[in-house]
């Protein structure tokens, strides 16, 4: 007993029982922890403003008061994707950006741009969102489903024609019939005893022009000779065409090669290529060892080496193999189930920022 101490039993037993429960919570937690730790989590903030365009696109949603370092990232994707219209003064536009917070209100990092519209004074409206596909990271995507980034290659004309695909063809060399024109008409066959009727005759000869007709087609597979790989595409182009580089890298070659005649390899670095072929001359300064940027020019076309007219041949590689030049010079687009969740995303932004008009003029009136 410990009452000489000056401390009844009925005391004690409460000091007991507290330093048992600040020990228990102490290993264990307490109840209510978790809703103590949520008051102290930083939160996060959506905002969204309209305005107009006056002057440049940066200076007017900084204006409309959208951070200019979160709308950095936005603009860049804006400029870089293919069908964005360009920002004009007198264009409307809408920003949607999120912003996060410490529990004493500061704002922590940098905020981030969720989706922004443009409708320009011609009537064209487009937009760009931030999104996350399946596999792969977060950028902007136009509403369509279409990255909103210049692909991985350019192509390296102006002006595309495909006179050749890619794969496999007929090989033009195989046959003079393959460098010949379509004739203008082609004759009936020769009667036969079984066709007793000019319907029999007509569809005879229909027959044999369609046949005909596929072994003149110039380039493309063909019924004749031995199939072999196109290792590229041709572009039907005049001779002296400026031939721009596909992408940034060095000049590995820039001289004759056989059946491609003048020919300009580019390394692009993690073993990617591009090659052009049948060119008429090189661009000054080309040459091996020689450092290229996206779009500069490296050559014109031409018709030398083993060509059946002006055009460009031009070559992808990745690790030494060919691959189709027109798959890597492709906008990514999103498809399937990424496409789908991708709509709604879109749908229920746009459904959001409807609301929040229309609740602002309810206010406002």
């Amino acid at each position: 007993m410990f009452t000489g101490l000056g401390v009844s039993p009925a005391l004690a037993q409460p000091a007991e029982t507290s330093e048992a429960t600040v020990a228990e919570e102490r290993l264990l937690g307490s109840g209510d922890e978790d809703a103590r730790a949520q008051e102290l989590l930083p939160f996060t903030r959506t905002y969204g403003v309209s305005g107009v365009v006056v002057g440049s696109l940066a200076a007017s949603t900084a204006g409309a008061g959208v951070p200019p370092a979160a709308m950095l990232e936005a603009r860049r994707a804006w400029h870089a994707a293919v069908d964005a219209p360009k920002p004009h003064d007198g264009d409307s536009f809408y920003v949607s950006w999120e912003q996060t917070f410490a529990v004493d209100g500061d704002p922590i990092g940098v905020g981030r741009v969720l989706w922004m519209e443009l409708r320009t004074s011609a009537g064209v409206t487009a937009s760009i969102h931030r999104f996350r596909p399946h596999e792969g990271g977060e950028q902007f995507f136009l509403a369509n489903g279409q990255a909103a980034k210049p692909p991985a290659l350019a192509l390296p004309v102006e002006t595309v024609t495909v006179s050749s695909p890619f794969g496999l063809r007929g090989n033009p060399f195989a046959s003079r019939a393959a460098m010949g024109p379509v004739p203008p008409s082609l004759p009936l066959p020769a009667a036969r005893e079984h066709m007793h009727s000019p319907g029999g005759a007509r569809v005879a000869a229909m027959v044999a022009a369609h046949r005909a007709r596929r072994m003149y087609a110039g380039f493309g597979p063909r019924l004749f000779g031995p199939q072999v790989l196109h290792e590229g595409v041709d572009l039907a182009v005049p001779i002296g065409t400026p031939v721009h580089a596909a992408r940034d890298g060095v000049v590995a070659m820039a001289q004759p090669n056989a059946g491609y005649g003048n020919y300009v390899r580019i390394d692009h670095g993690d073993g990617l290529a591009t090659a052009y072929g049948h060119l008429s001359r090189f661009a000054p300064g080309i040459k091996p060892g020689t450092k290229v940027v996206r779009g500069e020019l490296v050559a014109f076309s031409g018709s030398t080496g083993r060509s059946t007219g002006p055009h460009l041949h031009f070559e992808v590689l990745t690790g030494g193999k060919p691959v189709d030049p027109l798959t890597h010079a492709a906008v990514a687009q999103l498809g399937g189930l990424d496409l789908q969740h991708f709509d709604r995303v879109v749908e229920q932004r746009e459904r959001a920022r409807d609301w929040e008009r229309e609740h602002e003029s309810v206010a406002a009136f």
